[in-house]
């Protein structure tokens, strides 16, 4: 423990003074703020005076059950021994005392408690008419679709009045080139929450110019007065040099003045110093082609000086900056560019607005928008921001790096006033953030890490603020510790540089002494480009090797991208590794779904043959390549016609394709005669069910299908109908719900790790890039200078080369990216308790001895760590480190074609549920007959699912309780039956399973644990085609020392009916599946080898029927 650390922790609490906490990776965040909070609650009259606000709405809640947790504790008084646990107790105490007195109760609803959206709504909520939020409206996270119409709307306007020929101009500025314009504007519209202020000022241009060019001029002096302090004693005699060396040149000399006037000579001292590539010239490069002959003086001299320079990289960035610095010239092309734009924007928000109110839905930056409008400019404050004004005491805001520019300004509006109410006040308002600079990652969201830095310098919405620093980190290793201080040293620097989002290194203390686990430390391991197999190999052997040794470790491997993480799943698969993560792979691009899609497709467009030749090779169907070239062949016209192909099957195809083409055009016209005649959702899921759908999907599938028909309804109850971009948008950011294995290993964006820890991470294929910046339509930046903080903006104007302001900020941007690459390793690395494994691949260019990293990759920024970068060798692809590790394979298009087996299909007739049993491929007592009634269907589905619930439970009740009951009405919800007919399957299912759990056998079954198994799958081949079957209950019975097989069948006698009748009808139906299972069954590899025993079990009626052989 250090006395520093530990001042700034006890100064952070007391709730008469305002803070900027800086607190790094693992350095007990969250117990600093609630310890504040309860400080805080003590010396308000309201709970709700207090407001905490976090990003997320999972951060708002575990911070209120900790305040509530710990006035828990305080009351029955749990003993506490740790110091820090004492404060927290001591403060805790206090707040009951003070809440008895006022007669608080104190619960999770008292406390103001807020994520940033939630607050702004709120706020917009009380003025819903000068907020434009009024009526009811639904936040929605991905507003694309939403930015698309409100475009497309846009540049429709095009008529005759001004925003007609602003439009027009502005195609003609990119070549008429609609789809690109438009693209242009959608990525506007996602930034508008950035550019409100900007547009405001362009309505009096020759102002707005004004004001960049004194920003420019600003800007350009003190970046030259940098340079110039950088280089010192140094400054005079480069000048000389360089002046002899333009002589020698017959070019005029050089006068370096720190002055926006001089920029162009500064420029040629870059020029001379750096090289082409911006890097430090070599003393070989020193020569008389800039003015400096071999073997002379002047060169010498000239030399001195730049050797002991080339180790300042700060510098080098410097010197190169003044290459890209621009001139802003009056009437420049690009400037009109800007103004026509900003003349234009706020026509496109009108009809961005237009459309959020049409659907009823808006994006979360609408909502900040609406709460600064509702409190109205610094000028004239509303009546919300005068109440507010005596609502609102103290504020507390974590992760506050990841701020964004409006939210800035709304802090600014609620705060406004405070610094006058404080002067003399015995109770002072207080503000405090707590962040780190270093965890700044979202910039793709428009977080701003400056308005962390600027508040870190002492000052925020006008309140003087006092910086902390936390030291201690409680989380990882020392050997985790010891290397990312010294690597990220390196990387940040001492110093923050807010104009490029550049951000000091703080220094972290471990408080371990010794921590238990394997390989503690961060060790990175690069294979040469050829070897990309071998890293997946070294991964997924490292991992599973891990697994063996600390079966109880917790393992993530942090990916930047989707498509990263599906390498890693792939490579983990080839070992068995069991691992989870939404990122793994989209709902979109599951099989199952993209079939659905196909048949969704084809539905609204019978033309298009794309569908329909998918559908033709969707497992319904799933005719070969040559069945379909001889089914197309007596049809050459395009668009051809699905239904006339499928009807000539009979007289073109052979043998069961026959069957299968017929199959797949019953289904299709059973649809077509119901269209609009069934709700959209039922419609497609019906067609689905005839043609199969079910038969063909594993678990996760029907799973992934049931979202996709959650999106289907969604889309239907806004308006949308069938439409597959809305659906496969929607699905993109989906993914379907997966069990939980504690153990398994967690596979993750670096970004939604951040938060989390784990003992063990892997940071593959970190030299793998994404995109990179683009060229948007108009690009800004604001400038922190001596004097204020000014605006910097121009526009595309299509030209790359120039010196143009707009190429300027392009550079400045991808500065920015590189500085929060930097941070985004930083997040990755320092989840780690035990020890980080970092890895990627190298080449080596021709001539170059130093492996070359790509650039934009996580890779090329670990090696600008000069800790980092050291002895690292690459390792071939013949390098035995990976040996053991099967080779990854891809299945490709060669694999056998997926089909529902020919006895699955529907005969060539007109659909009849009496006359059409299809067996299912996957024969299971839930399976979906198209002879079945839906509501007995769902009602055995669900009780099948239930009674595995149950069984696989770590306890077995003995009743139908509240979370049995939970588990059947959600279940019954996700088939979508009318709520009458839901209300009847919900009690059907309670009264099923209340029945099996007061039953003597039902409760063997279920309770049965010596090799026991639920839903067990297993696949067999036969006639070359590929079943899968179900076990609904398997396990060894010690009394009877045999292993059973049950299927449960939630079938009951018919009336009139007796016991024995009814159980000879069923052992005629199901005793050859049975038999089926237990030959199955017996080809397995078991503990034990006994004789196997087969039942029906039904809970309805409490029997178990015994199926002998």
């Amino acid at each position: 423990m250090t006395a520093t650390d530990q001042s700034a922790r006890d100064q952070a609490i007391d709730p008469t003074r305002s803070f900027c906490v800086s607190a790094p990776a693992g350095s007990g965040k969250t117990e600093l703020l609630t310890q504040r909070l309860l400080a805080l609650l003590t010396r308000v009259q309201r709970p709700e005076q207090v407001v905490a606000i976090t990003f997320t709405r999972k951060a708002a809640s575990e911070m209120a059950q900790r305040v509530l947790e710990k006035l828990e504790q305080a009351r029955i008084d749990t003993p506490v021994s740790a110091p820090h646990e004492r404060v927290t107790r001591q403060l805790a105490q206090g707040l009951l005392t003070h809440a008895a007195d006022l007669g608080w109760c104190l619960d999770e609803m008292s406390l103001n408690l807020r994520t940033i959206d939630s607050f702004c709504h709120e706020l917009a909520r009380q003025m819903p008419i000068l907020s434009g939020i009024g009526g009811a409206v639904e936040p929605v996270d991905d507003a694309q679709p939403l930015y698309e119409d409100a475009v497309r709307s846009f540049l429709l306007q095009a008529g005759n009045g001004p925003i007609g020929e602003g439009i027009r101009r502005l195609l003609l500025q990119f070549d008429n080139r609609w789809s690109k314009v438009s693209d242009l504007l959608v990525a506007l519209l996602q930034r508008r929450g950035d550019w409100g202020s900007v547009v405001g000022q362009h309505r009096d241009p020759s102002a707005a110019e004004f004001a960049i060019r004194r920003t420019l001029q600003e800007m350009t002096s003190q970046h030259l007065a940098g340079i110039a302090e950088s280089l010192g004693s140094q400054l005079g005699v480069l000048e000389q040099l360089v002046c002899d060396a333009r002589k020698n040149l017959d070019k005029p000399g050089v006068r370096l003045v720190p002055a926006e006037s001089n920029v162009q000579d500064w420029r040629e001292l870059a020029r001379t110093l750096l090289t082409k590539e911006h890097g430090w010239r070599k003393p070989g490069g020193v020569n008389k082609n800039l003015g400096f002959p071999a073997g002379s003086e002047l060169k010498s001299q000239f030399v001195s000086i730049l050797e002991p320079l080339s180790s300042d990289e700060r510098l080098r960035d410097a010197l190169a900056e003044t290459l890209f610095i621009p001139a802003h010239e009056p009437g420049d092309a690009a400037w009109d560019l800007v103004v026509l734009i900003s003349s234009l924007l706020p026509a496109l928000q009108a009809h961005l607005l237009v459309v959020f109110q049409e659907s009823g839905q808006v994006d979360h930056t609408h909502i900040t928008l609406a709460a600064l409008q509702a409190l109205g400019p610094d000028e004239q404050p509303t009546r919300l921001a005068e109440r507010l004004d005596y609502q609102i005491e103290h504020i507390l805001i974590d992760e506050f790096q990841d701020t964004s520019a409006s939210q800035a300004m709304l802090l600014e509006r609620i705060t406004r006033g405070w610094y006058e109410h404080n002067e003399g006040a015995a109770y002072p308002r207080t503000l405090f953030v707590v962040g780190d600079a270093m965890q700044s990652i979202y910039g793709f969201r428009d977080a701003d890490v400056s308005l962390f830095l600027q508040a870190r310098q002492g000052e925020l919405a006008g309140l003087p603020l006092e910086s902390l620093e936390l030291t201690r980190n409680f989380r990882s290793c020392a050997p985790v510790i010891d290397w990312v201080n010294k690597a990220f040293t390196s990387l940040f620097g001492s110093t923050d540089q807010p104009n490029y989002g550049r951000v000091s290194h703080v220094w972290a203390e471990c408080t371990q002494d010794e921590i238990d686990g394997a390989s503690p430390g961060v060790h990175v391991r690069l294979f040469e480009e050829s070897a990309e197999d071998a890293e997946a190999r070294y991964l997924a052997a490292k991992i599973a090797a891990l697994r063996d040794e600390i079966p109880e470790a917790s393992i993530a491997v942090l990916v930047r991208t989707r498509s990263h993480a599906k390498r890693v799943a792939r490579a983990l698969s080839t070992h068995r590794v069991p691992f989870i993560g939404d990122v793994v792979q989209a709902l979109s691009e599951n099989p199952a779904v993209r079939d659905l899609l196909a048949l969704t497709s084809w539905l609204i467009n019978p033309a298009d043959n794309v569908a329909a030749l998918a559908l033709l090779r969707t497992p319904w169907c799933g005719l070969g390549l040559n069945a379909i070239n001889q089914l197309l062949a007596p049809h050459p016209e395009r668009p051809f016609d699905l239904l006339a192909v499928l009807s000539d099957a009979s007289s073109v195809l052979t043998g069961n394709d026959v069957q299968r083409a017929q199959h797949l055009e019953i289904a299709l016209r059973w649809g077509l005669e119901r269209q609009d005649r069934l709700a959209l959702t039922v419609w497609l899921e019906q067609i689905w069910l005839r043609l199969g759908g079910p038969q063909c999907c594993q678990q996760a599938d029907l799973e992934a299908v049931q979202s996709l028909f959650v999106a289907v309804r969604a889309a239907d109850q806004a308006g949308v109908g069938l439409d597959v971009g809305w659906l496969e948008r929607h699905l993109q950011t989906s993914t379907a719900g997966q069990t939980i294995d504690p153990l398994a290993v967690r596979i993750l964006t670096m970004h939604k790790a951040k938060g989390l820890e784990f003992d063990y991470v892997f940071m593959p294929l970190l030299s793998k890039r994404t995109r990179g910046v683009q060229r948007d339509l108009i690009r800004w930046h604001w400038q922190h200078t001596a004097r204020a903080r000014g605006l910097l903006i121009a526009a595309n104007d299509g030209d790359s080369t120039s010196q143009s302001l707009y190429n300027y900020l392009n550079w400045l941007q991808k500065k920015k990216d590189h500085e929060e690459l930097k941070r985004l390793l930083y997040v990755g690395v320092t989840r780690a308790r035990v020890a980080a494994f970092l890895s990627g691949t190298l080449s080596r260019e021709s001539g170059e001895a130093v492996p070359v990293a790509p650039e934009g990759s996580l890779l090329n920024v670990l090696l600008g760590a000069e800790h980092a970068a050291q002895a690292l060798a690459l390792h071939p692809p013949s390098d035995d480190t990976a040996a053991g590790a099967p080779e990854l394979t891809v299945t490709g298009a060669s694999a056998s074609l997926r089909r529902l087996p020919t006895h699955s299909l529907a005969i060539p007739q007109p659909y009849d549920p009496a006359t059409n049993h299809g067996a299912a491929n996957a024969s299971h007592a839930g399976e979906i007959h198209r002879d079945s009634n839906r509501l007995e269907r769902v009602i055995g589905i669900v009780v099948h699912r239930v009674l595995e619930l149950l069984a696989n439970a770590p306890s077995l009740p003995t009743a139908c309780d509240d979370r049995v009951k939970g588990w059947i009405a959600s279940n019954v919800q996700f088939h979508w039956l009318p709520p009458a007919q839901a209300q009847a399957a919900i009690e059907a299912c309670q009264a099923l399973v209340s029945r099996a759990l007061s039953c003597e056998k039902g409760r063997w079954i279920l309770s049965a644990s010596s090799e026991a198994v639920s839903e067990m799958e297993i696949t067999n081949v036969v006639d070359s085609e590929v079943r899968r079957y179900v076990i609904d209950r398997t396990f060894y019975d010690e009394a009877s020392n045999a292993r059973w097989i049950v299927d449960f069948k939630t079938a009951m006698p018919a009336e009139g009916e007796s016991i024995e009748a009814f159980e000879e009808r069923e052992l005629a139906r199901y005793g050859a599946q049975l038999d089926n299972y237990a030959d199955l069954a017996s080809e397995l590899s078991w503990e034990r080898e006994v004789p196997i025993k087969k039942a029906l079990y039904y809970p309805g009626i409490q029997h178990l029927s015994i199926v002998s052989s």
